[in-house]
């Protein structure tokens, strides 16, 4: 789960928007977590298959909790554990010349 703000730690699940088995894209819509105060688009790090989800619906979920497994080997290798990163952090400013 990624980062909802400062005061904010958990969020429920509301609604899965890719099925196991399903093809994601990159950025694509995975799964929907709802707080009181936002509700969040959880995506798709990387392209591959959706191959487990790891909480249903209506579960309460922690900040920085797995939400799903992605296999993004075309080759079959073992799927890797895929938990939403969070925003990206500001880059730093570049030094005067």
């Amino acid at each position: 789960v990624p980062s909802m703000g400062d005061s904010i730690t958990e969020g429920t699940v509301v609604e899965w928007s890719a099925e196991v088995g399903a093809a994601v894209a990159m950025d694509d819509v995975v799964v929907i977590i709802e707080t009181d105060k936002v509700t969040v688009e959880v995506r798709a790090p990387a392209a591959g298959e959706l191959t487990e989800q790891l909480a249903e619906i209506d579960a309460v979920v922690e900040v920085g909790q797995a939400l799903f497994k992605l296999d993004t080997s075309k080759a079959g290798a073992a799927p890797q554990a895929a938990a939403p990163a969070a925003p990206a952090a500001a880059p730093a400013p570049a030094a005067p010349a």
